[in-house]
């Protein structure tokens, strides 16, 4: 008899060490979430014509930044990131989350937003162009058609400061006015709008 209570004793133990095992291994096995570098480089908003999506400040936990990006504008991506429930995001620069299912990769098609190329040119050159550059792909993929509210084209600036005129060869010479006015250049605005994420 004292045999059998000991194996019973045993094994009764064994069971008790497997399940408590078993449970700290599920407990070690939670779902996580990633931060991966950017695929694609760039997306266009594919929700409904004049409409327009929601930009969230983070992606675990997401608040309404106030900023809306328009059907039909491309957007640089920076970083793709998978939440605890499976959605992807994609990460614009700074706190500007989007959702991936409300995007298609690359770049519009001309016929919906337009050239991209252009051959207007512009007053900077060098580190200045670099920094000009910079920042056109991130306010907006450098599409001179892209539309955030009082937000337009190439630079988002705004309606009123274009004046109504949203021609590229105005949006170029506004911004380095604009630019010139306000940082005194445009690596100066780069580095503001490293700082800040808008300049």
């Amino acid at each position: 008899m004292n045999i059998f209570k000991s194996t019973l004793v045993k094994t009764l133990a064994g069971i008790s060490f497997a399940f408590a095992g078993l449970a700290a291994t599920s407990a070690v096995a939670a779902p996580t979430t990633q931060v991966q570098a950017a695929t694609p480089s760039v997306v266009t908003i594919n929700y409904v014509p004049g409409y327009s999506i929601n930009v969230w400040n983070n992606y675990t936990n997401p608040e309404y930044t106030g900023k809306r990006l328009a059907h039909g504008t491309s957007w640089k991506v920076f970083n793709t990131a998978t939440d605890a429930n499976g959605q992807v995001w994609y990460n614009l620069g700074g706190d500007q989350w989007i959702m991936a299912k409300y995007t298609v990769n690359g770049y519009a098609p001309k016929s919906a937003t337009g050239s991209y190329g252009s051959t207007t040119t512009s007053t900077v050159s060098g580190a200045e162009a670099a920094a000009k550059a910079w920042i056109a792909n991130r306010e907006s993929g450098g599409n001179y058609n892209a539309r955030n509210g009082k937000y337009i084209g190439k630079y988002q600036l705004s309606a009123a400061y274009l004046g109504g005129n949203y021609s590229p060869a105005n949006q170029e010479k506004v911004a380095d006015n604009y630019v010139k006015s306000r940082y005194g250049s445009w690596v100066n605005a780069k580095n503001f709008w490293l700082s800040h994420g808008w300049y």
